[in-house]
């Protein structure tokens, strides 16, 4: 379902397009039933491009039967990477992606690792936490909404009301324009000009927030709470959530790539081994 990566190797006299295809419309029907609520047509349809998909490979296994398989999410949930490459790492990587994705990763993460591309970072996590926070502040204000037409008693406490309209003053979250595309090197990444205060408006606003959704959960029972919580804005440094020690023990021997799990190195190295998202 597109949260394993699975050695697999191409079948002989496979077409290259079909195969292309059919990897493509399974990566799209995963990513919709990941992100989407699911269905059983929907799941139905993925289960079908699901076994085209199969019979068009040969997936590896260990010596109990199971398929030697790692976790997408390194990559694809890892705020070390840009958005875009998150997004793509959801897929099946076909043999002429594989090598190209591995070494996009591995310089990629050692570059970071060493302090570059500090600019190109600084606006990632300013743009993902406006995200966050417009988000949350939707959230919030549904809940202050739902509470109108309670009659409780807590209702009618001078505290809540105010709290309450505390939430129904707040500005609009800041809406900013994403990253855009991550610096080839780390003579590209250079600043731009509202970067200091894209990251200053965004901690500005990110206080009035916490603020509000505090004393709103303060006076609500709760069904009406919510946990104030969101990536901080600007400098702050940026924890690899999703590989801890990535380098270390017997990873670092079997893949090829220090932040994930795409592959080992008998399917990315010999010519045409892939490595099959489930």
């Amino acid at each position: 379902m597109g949260t394993d990566w699975v050695p697999a190797a191409v079948r002989d006299r496979t077409d290259s397009v079909e195969l292309q295809q059919v990897a493509h419309t399974h990566a799209t029907l995963s990513h919709a039933l990941r992100t989407q609520d699911r269905n059983d047509d929907a799941l139905r349809v993925w289960r079908e491009v699901d076994e085209r998909l199969r019979g068009l490979l040969i997936l590896d296994t260990d010596a109990d039967g199971g398929w030697p398989s790692h976790r997408v999410a390194v990559i694809g949930d890892n705020p070390l990477f840009p958005p875009e490459w998150r997004r793509a790492a959801w897929s099946t990587l076909l043999p002429d992606r594989l090598a190209a994705w591995s070494a996009r990763w591995r310089h990629w993460y050692d570059a970071v690792m060493a302090g570059q591309f500090r600019h190109y970072l600084h606006r990632l996590r300013t743009w993902e936490a406006s995200r966050e926070l417009a988000h949350f502040q939707t959230e919030l204000i549904a809940a202050a909404r739902a509470t109108e037409g309670r009659t409780n008693a807590w209702t009618r406490k001078p505290a809540f009301l105010e709290a309450r309209q505390l939430v129904f003053a707040l500005p609009a979250s800041p809406v900013l324009a994403a990253p855009g595309p991550p610096p080839d090197t780390p003579g590209d990444d250079r600043a731009i000009p509202a970067q200091a205060a894209d990251a200053e408006a965004v901690t500005e606003h990110s206080a009035l927030l916490e603020q509000a959704a505090r004393a709103f959960s303060r006076t609500v029972p709760g069904p009406f709470k919510g946990n104030p919580h969101w990536s901080p804005a600007g400098e702050e440094p940026v924890p690899d959530t999703c590989g801890a020690g990535p380098w270390s023990g017997t990873t670092a021997d079997v893949l090829p790539v220090r932040a994930s799990a795409p592959a080992c190195r008998r399917c990315a190295g010999p010519q045409g081994r892939s490595c099959r998202s489930r």
